[in-house]
């Protein structure tokens, strides 16, 4: 089992685990949802989205989890029940933010609109978590500069076999 330090290290060891099992794309990693795990949590149910794939349907598959990414979830999942706990409606985002954000939304003044902690990740805080993280976790060693790569570096050598 980890040491997990964080939740932002609680969530990066959660995130990469899920992506070495799936090789899901940053944009299928943050459209995965609480109920896409199984009850036991021994596998996730995966929405692939080609890239430039606008005319593919989208093909759903059920990828089993290894026991890392099992541990790996077990940890993270408690910790994104906190961050999410005082939210209204529905919160159902598998990957949540750690903290206040900004909307992206510039009002007139020149300040952001804010985003409560506990808010879905979007692909772009997905992909700044993972290369923060990999620097603040002492990652930056064993793992490539960005997500994407990763998930290359996956597939050429499931390819490989």
């Amino acid at each position: 089992m980890t040491r997990i330090v964080s939740p932002g290290h609680a969530r990066l060891i959660a995130v990469l685990a899920v992506a070495l099992d799936t090789r899901a794309r940053a944009g299928e990693l943050v459209a995965q949802r609480i109920g896409h795990l199984s009850d036991d949590r021994s596998s996730i149910h995966i929405t692939r989205r080609p890239q430039h794939g606008w005319d593919v349907t989208p093909d759903r598959e059920s990828v089993s989890l290894s026991p890392l990414s099992r541990d790996a979830l077990a940890q993270w999942l408690p910790i994104r029940s906190q961050l999410t706990e005082t939210l209204e409606g529905s919160a159902t985002a598998l990957w949540v933010s750690l903290a206040h954000n900004h909307a992206g939304t510039t009002r007139d003044d020149g300040s952001h609109t804010r985003r409560r902690h506990g808010m879905p990740l979007q692909q772009r805080g997905l992909i700044r978590s993972y290369n923060s993280g990999r620097h603040r976790y002492g990652l930056a060693h064993l793992l490539p500069p960005n997500l994407e790569q990763l998930r290359r570096a996956l597939e050429r050598e499931s390819a490989g076999r």
